[in-house]
């Protein structure tokens, strides 16, 4: 037998089927009449992994003998005789026969099934066989989350489902941007995190490595028994759990190099004081003094981009032991992963430990647990001056040197004499501190009560408590008279976040005639208690106490919320023969968040599906494996919307001033909305899923409709009435349409075997109302808003003026009083004959027209090799990093893309002249800089190879199962024409993720990784 074309999945076992056919085997063997020829036929049967198969089912062919392996996938039969055929078989695998001959000894590899048919997935409360699933369900397997080096699940989805959109910030330790099938609000789009069970937050503290699946719910029918929590999509997670067999432990470990795959094309020494004495002389200002004479820099030759960028190492260690035997299973692991950042001053670390284990107590208790413990430690990107790294690198003076041990401190900056207050990046990365450290306890407990015959109950307890700090530190320095500190600043802030769960469970399963009939029950409450306590002060005597006791001007502050949500589920599962199914399901629930009349929502779906490929008619297309036609209809909620927002808040920082004297007093920031509910997603879906050649080539197609009613956003009141803070309503609609399509081809030739699979993904974002016909300005810079929102278009498309050209000398300028020969001319939009506010426009949107992912994997023999390809297609990037580099409005560094500014000798250019301050607004928000954000990336490129089995026995003498060597690339090449360090752009620290998406403002930029791995089982 050869090796399966399937990535390697765990064995894994249903107790109830395999009770089920050791009894069947058990009565067969003496019940049977036994030959009474004295023929012993022993062996084993293993997975294509190595791994032994217990319980794995040996029979010959046309009688009622047989038997099963034991724990370590071993045999013994009696078979009548040498022409006997032996059939071997085990669940989730394709079955084997062999003729016995002369041989005693058998010993057998069985593939996986090909068909996806029998596969069993997880959804909410529960599994099912995906052949009965009637909703759109995406699925990551644990080998594809292993493929990339990434420290959370999130970064490990990107473009392996179809319309879930995975941005990464690049940074160690950063959270990804997810998005399942658009963006439904204005407000938070984050899907909801379900592991274990339990309802859960900090993917950084999850380990990847200890992920079973991961299963997207994208539509109604399957997100919506979560209700309050799923308009924006579910994420369930699976972790690892014990197999019977013998204590198995497994080794997984890679160390690798990481370096940043691009840079720009910054001035040189001589290039820079030509730009800068040009750009000051056409605004009539002074030339720096030390462009006159550089004295001490004059042979300074400072690359910043080389300074900051460097070759950081990614490194992870995993070591588990799980096993188990007829009543008991366990898995027990621990990790330890560590990124440097590509950039200096940036790192992240992880330690976790997880233990899952199950026990039988007898024929109708089981219980069983989940546990998560995690240390992250993370070493954030500081943000100086509201600049970004990124953009202080581009900026910085590229005569002035790294480092000056002359100056407190050790570094140097810019002085008065250079006229340019770029800060020293490098200084930033080793000086100042803004440190995350977090402790995770993420645990799950259950006892399973069998009542009668296919009647359970459940009960589950889960809690989830993350505690916290935040160390903000800047010693002080003076590297320059406009980078300097007279001061040691420290903030520090401690939180804590408890979350409990308690569910009660109640399930019925009933076959009769060809009816299969699944109930379920839920009464369940969460809570969640977040608080903080944050404190800063002023260290004036030394750089050596980094602890507030003892500092001036300390300040502190404290925040605490709770939120409670009760719940009430129902769902009923129904199919007749596995071909006609139906499922339905309802959801009540009660959240603290919304007013007192409307506490309660109600979130009930429906769907059905019709196997057409059980039908009679279609048992003569045999090359048909499967054909199921699918719709659901249901409705989901999102109750991400702030803590108390109903309520009208008091501000008791207040003062007045009564004849001279200040009083404390309080006010009302916010009027009251007793009325708000819900956001309410109102979801349509409809799916056909095909199977051809017992599924070796497999496709499917979603067409969905959601439809967000009831948004939550602030009402504008006028200032006359006093408050600070706009009181929120429901008052907006948002549609997103789209379609999607996965495929899959596997082929086995021989040793020879591959698979090829895709998917592609079309969604349509339309902001439907805004109730009062209000629109919505997104963050602003250099006093333009950057994105804008309002009805007919989708959420936050950027905005701005269209560019027209460039005023060449003589024309008319007189649109735009301020510009001269050589500025930008903008469009008249609304044809008044004035460039002003009112011509700004649609200048294009974050989200792509698709976004796609296509892996292929091969193997051959003991070698394999897998490929992963990722992109996006039609979406714009905002480009505020070409600000910095082209904008030309004040004296910094800048891209080598202006020394093809226009002249009036270089009249033919699209750049326009330099002139410092800018008059005609040269700079402003236009669509100079929106630029094409496709890219297509080899996001992983792995070739493996599996030691023989037979080499490992004569060399470890039965110790070591299996053993794997790799090397892997990721971020090989990308193709884009993206002009900035990286076209994958998320959004910025402290940027509203709805209306921010998309702005570069100087993102960390993913790496290119080299690196080397092994997996090593004893």
């Amino acid at each position: 037998m050869t090796l399966s074309i399937n990535p390697r999945k765990p064995v894994r076992y249903q107790k109830g089927i395999w009770k089920l056919a050791t009894l069947i085997i058990f009565i067969g063997c003496f019940s049977g009449n036994v030959s009474a020829q004295d023929l012993i036929i022993t062996g084993t049967v293993r997975a294509p992994t190595g791994e032994p198969l217990p319980g794995a089912n040996v029979s010959v062919r046309g009688t009622t003998q047989g038997s099963i392996t034991n724990l370590d996938g071993e045999f013994s039969i009696e078979v009548p005789s040498r022409e006997s055929l032996l059939v071997f078989s085990f669940i989730g695998y394709a079955s084997h026969e062999m003729k016995v001959g002369n041989q005693t000894t058998i010993n057998v590899v069985l593939e996986e099934n090909l068909s996806a048919l029998n596969e069993v997935v997880v959804v909410g409360y529960g599994s099912q066989e995906r052949a009965k699933v009637t909703g759109a369900i995406s699925s990551v397997s644990a080998e594809e989350i292993r493929e990339l080096p990434v420290p959370n699940l999130a970064s490990a989805m990107q473009g392996r489902a179809a319309n879930v959109s995975v941005t990464n910030a690049g940074a160690p330790g950063a959270d990804p941007v997810v998005r399942i099938r658009g963006i439904g609000t204005v407000g938070n789009n984050d899907p909801l995190y379900v592991i274990d069970g339990m309802p859960a937050s900090g993917l950084n503290q999850i380990n990847p490595a200890d992920i079973e699946s991961i299963e997207v719910l994208k539509d109604a029918s399957t997100a919506a028994i979560y209700g309050s929590r799923a308009a924006n999509g579910v994420v369930l997670v699976t972790t690892k759990k014990g197999n019977k067999g013998k204590p198995k432990v497994s080794l997984d470990a890679y160390y690798g190099v990481q370096n940043a795959w691009k840079t720009l094309d910054l001035l040189n020494v001589d290039q820079y004081l030509d730009f800068g004495r040009e750009l000051l002389t056409n605004s009539g200002d002074d030339i720096p003094q030390r462009f006159n004479d550089l004295g001490e820099f004059a042979n300074v030759r400072t690359d910043w981009q080389d300074e900051m960028f460097q070759s950081a190492p990614i490194q992870d260690y995993n070591v588990s032991v799980s096993g188990g035997g007829e009543s008991s299973l366990y898995n027990i692991s621990m990790g330890y992963f560590a990124q440097d950042g590509i950039m200096k001053g940036v790192d992240f670390e992880r330690v976790s430990f997880r233990a899952n284990t199950q026990f039988d107590l007898g024929d109708r208790v089981s219980v069983g647990q989940t546990l998560t413990v995690s240390y992250t430690n993370r070493n954030d990107e500081p943000f100086s001056g509201g600049r970004s790294q990124m953009e202080h690198m581009v900026k910085m003076v590229p005569y002035i040197p790294v480092r000056d041990p002359s100056r407190q401190g050790g570094f140097r900056a810019t002085d008065t004499e250079d006229g340019s207050d770029p800060e020293n990046p490098v200084l930033n990365a080793a000086l100042k501190q803004d440190r995350y450290q977090d402790f995770k306890i993420l645990g799950s407990a259950y006892i399973d009560v069998k009542i009668l015959e296919g009647f359970h109950y459940k009960f589950m307890t889960g809690l989830d408590i993350t505690t916290g700090q935040r160390n903000e530190y800047t010693p002080m320095f003076n590297a320059g008279d406009f980078m300097f500190q007279v001061f040691a600043a420290i903030s520090q802030t401690r939180n804590s976040y408890v979350s409990p769960l308690f569910s009660n469970q109640f399930s019925y399963n009933k076959d009769f005639g060809g009816h299969h009939l699944d109930l379920l029950g839920v009464i369940e409450k969460q809570t969640f208690i977040s608080s903080s306590l944050t404190g800063s002060g002023q260290n004036e005597l030394t750089n050596d106490v980094r602890e507030l006791q003892g500092v001036q001007n300390q300040v502190t502050t404290s925040e605490k919320t709770e939120y409670g949500l009760i719940s009430y589920v129902g769902r009923v599962n129904y199919d007749y023969k596995q071909r006609y199914l139906l499922s339905a399901s309802i959801r009540r629930d009660g959240g603290s968040r919304f007013g007192p009349d409307n506490k309660w929502g109600i979130f009930p779906s429906v769907s059905a599906g019709w196997r057409i490929s059980e039908e009679g008619f279609m048992q003569s297309a045999g090359a048909i494996s499967d054909l199921k036609l699918r719709a659901s209809y249901g409705e989901t909620g999102n109750d991400r919307i702030g803590d108390y927002v109903y309520q009208a808040t008091i501000n008791s920082n207040m003062f007045y001033n009564f004849n001279g004297t200040l009083a404390g007093g309080s006010t009302i920031n916010a009027l009251a909305n007793e009325d708000l509910k819900w956001e309410t997603t109102i979801m349509k879906n409809i799916g056909l899923d095909l199977g051809i050649l017992n599924d070796q080539i497999t496709f499917t197609a979603e067409w969905f409709d959601n439809k967000t009613e009831d948004m939550i956003l602030g009402v504008p009141v006028p200032p006359s009435l006093g408050f600070d803070v706009a009181p929120v309503a429901n008052v907006g609609t948002v549609r997103n349409r789209g379609m999607e399509f996965t495929a899959g081809y596997q082929k086995k030739t021989g040793s020879f075997q591959f698979g090829v699979n895709g998917n592609i993904g079309f969604v349509n974002n339309e902001l439907i109302s805004l109730g009062s016909g209000n629109s919505i300005f997104g963050p602003a810079f250099q006093g333009d808003p950057m994105t804008y929102t309002e009805e007919g278009k989708p959420i936050a498309y950027f905005y701005g003026w269209e560019v027209e050209g460039i005023f060449q000398t003589g024309e008319d300028t007189s649109q735009q009083p301020n510009a001269q020969a050589g500025d930008i001319k903008f469009k008249d939009i609304n044809g008044d004959g004035v460039i002003g506010a009112d011509d700004r426009t649609n200048l294009g949107h974050y989200m792509p027209d698709f976004t796609y992912g296509l892996n292929f994997n091969a193997n051959f023999k003991n070698f394999d090799l897998s490929l992963f390809l990722q992109g996006v297609q039609g979406n714009e990037i905002y480009s505020n990093i070409r600000f910095h580099t082209e904008g030309m409005s004040r004296l910094f560094n800048a891209s080598t893309v202006v020394l093809d500014r226009w002249t009036p000798n270089n009249t033919q250019t699209d750049v326009p002249r330099a002139v410092s301050g800018d008059p005609n607004g040269n700079a402003r928000a236009s669509s100079r800089w929106v630029e094409d954000g496709s890219y297509a990336r080899l996001k992983n490129l792995s070739l493996g190879y599996t030691v023989p089995d037979a080499f490992l026995q004569s060399i470890a003498k039965n110790s070591i199962s299996n053993l794997r060597i790799y090397v892997s690339a990721q971020n090989l090449f990308t193709i884009t024409d993206y002009s900035g360090y990286d076209p994958e752009i998320a959004v910025r620290t402290e940027i509203d993720q709805s209306l921010g998406m998309g702005i570069d403002f100087g993102q960390f930029p993913a790496a290119r990784t080299f690196l080397g791995g092994i997996q090593l089982t004893f």
